[in-house]
């Protein structure tokens, strides 16, 4: 009896651990990158995003998605990439849906765009956090890749963040935050997962880095996002907003 009891008891701590708080509500990313075609820069690719626009208007495409360009800026290597185009979907299903629509009958528009991609990712995203503020015409956004900690999983990193992120709203912090993780289209597996940390503007981006140096730093939320991984590699970028879902 005394086992059987030891053994009901270790069951259930098993599945008291096994617990999560949070739930996460995925959503898919596509990112491409590359390179300006000769002669031509961002201000062409932002003409071309315009255009974009109007013809996924005109052929009712992917309505409910998002669109942004980033512009490389704090990175260890500018000569990389000049952008990054972001379309972000509500699930699997409309993004491959649509992209047959895409490679069916855009073959002409996109003989036109002035930058070649060079490297194009696929992602599942776990949204932790949004700015209050809403997307705004220029922001910022930091992708750094992290290794999770023997023992540790990604719901349970997903948890630890959402925590902070309460905390650190608590404090005056208006930031987006995500997991990013299962890529497809790259070749680099020395980590578990990217976390993105993003702003509706520059100045609420430093403002929230300056909110985090002075009242979130060594509280236990922020304590324990050293526990779930280490993260490096961090790369900044700013962020043009071109399509919001359902803006026609």
């Amino acid at each position: 009896m005394k086992y059987i009891s030891i053994l009901i008891l270790s069951l259930s701590t098993l599945i008291i651990a096994e617990e999560y708080e949070f739930e996460p509500v995925p959503n898919k990313a596509e990112y491409f990158s590359g390179k300006f075609n000769e002669g031509k820069n961002m201000q062409d690719l932002e003409a071309w995003a315009e255009e974009f626009v109007d013809w996924a208007e005109e052929n009712n495409w992917r309505k409910s998605s998002i669109t942004a360009i980033f512009t490389p800026f704090f990175n260890d290597d500018l000569s990389d990439v000049d952008y990054v185009w972001l379309n972000i979907l509500p699930n699997a299903s409309e993004q491959y849906s649509s992209l047959g629509y895409w490679l069916k009958n855009s073959s002409e528009f996109w003989a036109t765009m002035p930058a070649t991609n060079t490297r194009v990712v696929d992602v599942w995203q776990w949204p932790i956090s949004e700015p209050s503020s809403g997307p705004g015409d220029q922001g910022m956004v930091r992708f750094s890749r992290c290794k999770l900690k023997e023992g540790v999983s990604l719901r349970k990193a997903f948890d630890t963040y959402k925590r902070f992120a309460i905390k650190a709203k608590s404090s005056g912090d208006n930031m987006g935050r995500k997991i990013l993780f299962g890529p497809s289209g790259t070749d680099d597996s020395n980590f578990d997962y990217v976390y993105s940390l993003y702003a509706s503007s520059m100045g609420e981006f430093g403002k929230s880095a300056d909110n985090f140096m002075e009242n979130l730093v060594g509280s236990p939320e922020a304590m324990a996002l050293g526990e779930i991984s280490s993260c490096s590699n961090a790369r900044t970028y700013i962020t043009k907003n071109i399509k919001q879902a359902d803006q026609y």
